[in-house]
């Protein structure tokens, strides 16, 4: 329940950011009804069939349960609807179609002792049964990454951590769940950057030979095309930051080097703990490399308590204010959505890899094979 609250938020916030103008009233007080609805209402029903019980409930009876929430969805967006902007209603439907693919994977999670088949079977008949083979005709992020998350859920692997058994497992499945799934996997995949360019683009001219008329391939399409700024040796743009000593400063003044681009915040505990316990041993073996900078760059909202960390904690490398939190026009251009996060950038400012190695042994290899070392 805890993961998918914070789902839940984290959508919540970003349904506002796919819009160019403001969102209409009819929008907002939609969003903020159904917020209401789903926490007030939602978790206490959800907590009621899955939680408060002794074991999971069947599958037929928790889809039908999911049934019921799907009409009490569509029966209250339906009040707000047509005063709605057409991209609004577009959104509107991807964000309930996300939140209830949520919904099949807290199944999983709760029916653990069922096995990987049952968990298969469960979780097509799920998307069936509600009709998302055919009615999820646009898969946005959020609902590929409620999918993928689904897929990890069914083979029992921690979502995110690299792997092959899920792409394998795609191919197992029949149509229509063998497109759906590949298509939401290949689309989750580039927006978290789990494979490069290259191998993405080849998969998806796979996925394009068979099934050439597939409603996805446009929105596959789109979302490489987004994705040219990651491309392995793509110029990378000039950005301007502010120093310590509030100098203006641009990332072509280190062109002549290899940057190690360390993106962080002074909230965010990962970042601080990759300080205390990695980057000092990782500085340390590269003190002597004069052609590899060391790139901090905070995304704090103000400069203070950037700065305040820095005083107390004092770091080598070359340190940077972008500020603007993830609105940053480094964050937005590398797509990135969690920190830390690290990039490489080679000699002439050639994008080398966006989503480098953590600090360590991995990343400081990485970073002497560029130098030719």
């Amino acid at each position: 329940m805890i993961k998918f609250l914070s789902s839940f938020l984290i959508a919540f916030i970003f349904s506002f950011q796919t819009f160019s103008q403001e969102p209409s009233p009819a929008y907002l007080e939609y969003m903020k009804g159904l917020e209401n609805l789903i926490q007030n209402e939602l978790y206490g029903q959800v907590s009621e069939i899955l939680y408060d019980v002794e074991k999971a409930p069947s599958p037929e009876s928790y889809i039908s349960f999911c049934k019921e929430v799907e009409e009490k969805l569509t029966s209250y967006y339906q009040q707000y609807e047509k005063n709605m902007e057409e991209s609004e209603r577009k959104s509107a439907n991807q964000f309930s179609q996300a939140m209830m693919i949520q919904l099949s994977e807290l199944y999983l999670e709760r029916a653990e002792d069922i096995t990987i088949q049952e968990r298969k079977s469960f979780f097509k008949e799920f998307l069936n049964q509600m009709g998302y083979f055919e009615t999820v005709t646009d898969l946005n992020e959020d609902i590929a990454r409620s999918i993928s998350m689904n897929l990890y859920a069914v083979l029992g692997i921690p979502f995110g951590m690299p792997n092959t058994e899920v792409a394998s497992y795609i191919q197992t499945e029949s149509d229509p769940a063998k497109e759906f799934y590949q298509a939401a996997y290949l689309i989750n995949e580039m927006s978290m950057l789990n494979i490069g360019f290259l191998e993405i683009e080849q998969m998806i001219s796979n996925f394009k030979s068979t099934y050439p008329s597939s409603i996805h391939v446009s929105k596959l399409e789109n979302t490489l095309s987004s994705l040219e700024n990651l491309k392995e040796g793509a110029l990378v743009e000039n950005f301007s930051f502010i120093d310590l000593e509030g100098n203006s400063v641009g990332l072509s003044e280190f062109k002549d080097k290899i940057i190690y681009l360390d993106l962080w915040a002074s909230w965010c505990g990962p970042c601080i703990n990759t300080f205390r316990t990695k980057t000092p041993d990782f500085e340390k073996k590269l003190r002597d490399r004069n052609d590899i900078v060391l790139m901090y760059i905070s995304i704090d909202e103000k400069q203070e308590p950037w700065k305040n960390y820095l005083a107390k904690n004092p770091m080598s490398g070359v340190h940077l204010f972008a500020g603007k939190g993830f609105e940053a026009d480094i964050m937005k251009y590398f797509k990135v959505w969690g920190i830390p996060r690290y990039l490489i950038i080679g000699k002439g400012n050639r994008l080398f890899s966006p989503n480098a190695p953590r600090p360590g042994d991995e990343a400081i290899e990485v970073l002497r094979g560029i130098a030719g070392l």
